[in-house]
């Protein structure tokens, strides 16, 4: 608060809605996975995505080397496309500067928000949900992985809704992976599977909320190829 003696009065100074937020969001998930707490631009597997997706390391490296103006802009971003290709990796190097540059983040995956807010639902106190969607709101990153892995159904997509336009109307920046390939299930996993489509995203949950993340996020930074994972297992198992 600052003090103004010649008015005899107070008032609440510029960084007051972000004090709030970073004490709100204490709350909810912030911890990055053991497996992407040391991921770094000069580490494996960031060089490898460069060979493969050099705009999307680059965009990313933007991000982070402006990451205080892009959250205050409300930017966000979003990478779609097969398992196993990166997308996790450099969603966390976005939410692992954040942190350091002293931002409040949330960090979910797709179902583990959604089932947040249900258990909300069965506690006493009936403001509980709205206070959830309200930190949700108003954390200044929310990062959340595997949107699209949850069924649509309409709770779902009401819940989505609730958190998506929350923060389009308020600015805040969101960063999201989707897996969206094949038949657009989000469960297509072949090496050989078609290219992701950004529509298909529009038709798993609904047109308001995708035409929101678009103007948040801008066009989605695509990766494809064959999965890493897979790959390291069997390279592990043949040393075996």
């Amino acid at each position: 608060m600052i003090v103004d003696l010649e008015a005899n009065t107070t008032y609440r100074c510029r960084c007051w809605p972000e004090r709030v937020a970073r004490r709100r969001a204490r709350q909810l998930s912030r911890e990055i996975p053991a497996r992407f707490q040391n991921v770094g631009f000069e580490r494996e597997p960031i060089p490898s995505i460069a060979r493969t997706a050099p705009d999307a390391v680059r965009a990313v490296r933007r991000y982070c080397d402006r990451v205080d103006e892009m959250l205050a802009q409300g930017e966000g971003m979003w990478f779609l496309g097969s398992p196993g290709t990166g997308k996790s990796h450099l969603a966390y190097l976005i939410s692992q500067h954040a942190l350091a540059a002293g931002r409040s983040v949330a960090i979910y995956t797709g179902p583990r928000l959604l089932d947040e807010i249900r258990r909300t639902y069965g506690e006493e106190d009936s403001n509980s949900t709205l206070d959830l969607i309200d930190r949700l709101t108003s954390v200044e990153l929310l990062h959340i992985e595997d949107l699209a892995v949850a069924r649509p159904t309409e709770w779902v997509l009401e819940q989505l809704y609730n958190i998506i336009n929350g923060r389009y109307e308020n600015e805040r920046s969101i960063v999201f992976t989707c897996d969206l390939t094949g038949d657009g299930t989000g469960e297509e996993e072949r090496e050989d599977a078609s290219p992701p489509r950004p529509d298909r995203l529009a038709r798993h949950i609904t047109q308001r909320n995708f035409s929101r993340l678009v103007e948040m996020c801008g066009d989605p930074h695509i990766l494809m190829g064959s999965d890493n994972r897979r790959a390291q297992y069997r390279a592990h198992a043949w040393e075996s």
